[in-house]
């Protein structure tokens, strides 16, 4: 789900912001003091630092729907609050600030965000999802949450995702994390600490439909290709730190050739 998500807010700010993905880029990191001086663009960046139920949405009136002869009793889906802080990072005080303010103007000015910009998954859900940018008084104190992070603290503003959660759907795909394997190689008396990492990620054509069959190496190294599955997921094993490429080939695609950082937060890829 944040996957899709996070692709819908993406295309919310770009193409209703009229903002260029060229020159502006979209993260959903901790904006640590580390991270922040690794950026090599302007970024909009929107951290999720809480979640919690909406109760104020939450129905408890159980709903009947009747087919071939028989009642099918649904408990209604639950609403969740997803908190971001958004804020904008770049070496120009001036970039910043004006696009910290068009990127509140964009968030402001949609109460939904527009189907049209849903990703499948999310427009399946039939369920508007609702957006706000939250009161001062009703909220955590985006100070306090730079001071977590131990960050020098930014203009920011707090943005509130309401989204649906449909607890009778029951989990049928294999839940993808990435894995850090550390282990010590022996050379004569030298002992040389190694680390590798399991990385999965998920491929979405531009639409963001998931991409089955496409087949996932990475450049250059030994690591074993992984196909992607009817999810679009793929893992691959034992890949190095640092600066790779992962390489994408689906049928009827172009091949797609996207440079990663191990170990990042995301390792998705959108085909043309």
């Amino acid at each position: 789900m944040f996957g899709g998500l996070h692709t819908s807010l993406e295309r919310l700010l770009y193409e209703r912001g009229q903002i260029d993905p060229s020159e502006v880029d979209v993260r959903f990191e901790a904006p640590t003091k580390e991270w922040t001086a690794s950026l090599l663009m302007p970024t909009i960046n929107l951290f999720l630092f809480r979640v919690e139920e909406n109760t104020d949405l939450r129905r408890t009136d159980f709903t009947t729907t009747k087919g071939n002869g028989t009642a099918t009793r649904r408990m209604p889906a639950r609403r969740i609050d997803l908190h971001y802080m958004v804020s904008v990072l770049s070496t120009s005080v001036v970039d910043e600030h004006e696009l910290l303010w068009r990127t509140l103007r964009t968030l402001m000015k949609h109460a939904e965000i527009p189907v049209e910009i849903l990703t499948d998954s999310l427009r399946m859900a039939d369920v508007p999802i609702s957006t706000r940018v939250a009161q001062s008084e009703d909220e955590t104190k985006l100070l306090d949450v730079w001071s977590g992070l131990e960050a020098v603290p930014r203009p920011a503003l707090t943005y509130v995702v309401t989204v649906p959660v449909d607890v009778e759907i029951n989990i049928e795909a294999p839940l993808v994390l990435t894995r850090q394997a550390r282990y010590t190689r022996f050379m004569g008396d030298d002992a040389e600490p190694r680390t590798r990492f399991h990385i999965g990620g998920i491929i979405r054509d531009k639409d963001g439909a998931p991409v089955s069959g496409a087949h996932v190496t990475i450049e250059g190294s030994g690591v074993e290709a992984s196909v992607s599955d009817s999810e679009g997921r793929f893992v691959l094993v034992g890949v190095p730190t640092g600066n790779v490429r992962l390489k994408v080939v689906s049928s009827g695609k172009a091949p797609k050739a996207v440079p990663v950082t191990v170990p990042s937060s995301s390792y998705d890829v959108v085909l043309d």
